[in-house]
């Protein structure tokens, strides 16, 4: 029996290199961000690098003259008063319902590889929200998080930007924790995600080009979890749905030779990542190797379940189906 690799599901991206806050103008010690580490590829374009110069004592120095047309620069938008925690609610849930009035990839208006940063810098500074952002060499993360506890939610959002343009999208929806732990399957969560939901993302995306699956046994009792990743590269999408093992009230292990793991995708968090279609991108690039697919198996091997029949199984409204698959593989 394989022991437990230690897996910690870590609340949304974060690049290296944490420098200041990006909105409403207020200078504060960055704190640590629930974000995981992305390092993106060198193919990803890299910025400009303008070389430095130090002046030789054995030259004639010029005067220098200023330039009459002054540098142009994007001022940052004027941070708003913070919004109320019942009006924060009510953007938040609006959004999650309607999403801006747009479809994944766009999220809340906003578009992978066509909406400049500068426009949702504004719209969350607008609403009193304040950005961090974590200069990389290659690209700027900017990161934002709405809590809205009333309704067992919490959102962390990460906008991966390069040459002033959003590039990637990601997004973590998590339930809220109730006695220091998450309360997964909670029915307020799915109501607020229902867009998101397996079954919502199958009938409304179609049938992903691949899926993939990680668990783990064990021959420690405890918390056991599981990821479940749809693909959908000709669209620009990535989810997963990651949570623990079995159904509420029962904690697995020890993994016994021969036991079916259960798992329930109705009881996780939701992680999305997102990007323009046109770009070619591998999991492993769109998540900064945060996702490494060779610790997945594919959807058809460790549940014998095709990828059409787990879309038309799992596409089916309010379907609390779970899905099993050997101990013995894990």
């Amino acid at each position: 029996m394989k022991s437990l690799i230690t897996v910690r599901y870590a609340p949304s991206l974060t690049l290296a290199l944490l420098m200041s806050l990006a909105s409403c103008g207020v200078p504060i010690v960055p704190t640590a961000s629930p974000t995981n580490t992305l390092t993106f590829s060198a193919s990803t374009p890299s910025p400009t690098v303008v070389p430095s110069f130090t002046s030789n004592p054995a030259l004639p120095t010029d005067t220098l003259t200023p330039s009459p047309i002054p540098p142009t620069r994007t001022p940052r938008p004027r941070c708003a008063p913070p919004l109320t925690a019942e009006e924060e609610q009510a953007l938040v849930l609006g959004l999650l319902q309607d999403n801006g009035g747009c479809r994944l990839p766009c999220w809340w208006g906003f578009t992978p590889g066509v909406t400049a940063w500068y426009t949702a810098d504004t719209f969350f500074a607008s609403h009193g929200k304040r950005v961090q952002m974590h200069k990389g060499s290659q690209m700027t993360n900017y990161g934002v998080d709405f809590d809205i506890p009333q309704y067992s939610l919490q959102i962390y959002q990460d906008y991966f930007v390069a040459d002033d343009t959003i590039d990637i999208i990601s997004i973590r929806a998590v339930p809220a924790e109730r006695n220091g732990e998450i309360v997964y399957g909670n029915v307020q969560f799915a109501e607020n995600l229902e867009p998101y939901l397996l079954s919502q993302m199958l009938a409304v995306y179609g049938q992903p080009s691949q899926s993939f699956l990680k668990t783990y046994s064990s021959d420690l009792p405890g918390w056991l979890p599981f990821s479940l990743l749809l693909f959908y590269p000709e669209q620009g999408i990535l989810v997963e749905y990651n949570g623990p093992i079995g159904e509420e009230g029962k904690r697995y292990g020890p993994i016994e030779e021969g036991e079916m793991i259960r798992i329930c995708p109705w009881r996780s968090e939701i992680n999305l990542w997102l990007w323009s279609p046109e770009r070619a991108m591998t999991i492993g690039r769109v998540t900064g190797d945060y996702i490494d697919v060779s610790d997945y198996r594919s959807l058809e091997e460790v549940t014998g379940m095709s990828i059409e029949q787990f879309y038309q199984t799992f596409s089916q409204p309010d379907n609390q189906t779970c899905l099993e698959t050997p101990a013995d593989l894990w």
